[in-house]
């Protein structure tokens, strides 16, 4: 598909899938924009806060997005009013 063809269908222009959803396996820079943080916080919050990865070599971390969504839940903090 083309370029233009892509982003006016509402596909990003560097995925298959459109940009308003997130896929359900993501990489590490795809995990790191779908939290709005830098890919080198999420392997502080792997080591720290327990953020649930998985492994597949040394150098290929992946992310479900249920899984993000989950771990985000849990961390929730109510505000008294």
């Amino acid at each position: 598909m083309p370029r233009r063809a892509r982003l006016r269908s509402g596909m990003s222009e560097n995925s298959a899938y459109p940009a308003a959803t997130a896929p359900d396996v993501m990489n590490e820079r795809e995990a790191a924009s779908y939290l709005r943080t830098k890919p080198r916080t999420l392997k502080l919050w792997r080591h720290t806060r327990g953020l649930p990865h998985s492994r597949i070599s040394n150098k290929v971390v992946l992310y479900t997005r249920s899984d993000l969504d989950g771990w985000l839940a849990r961390r929730r903090v109510a505000i008294a009013a």
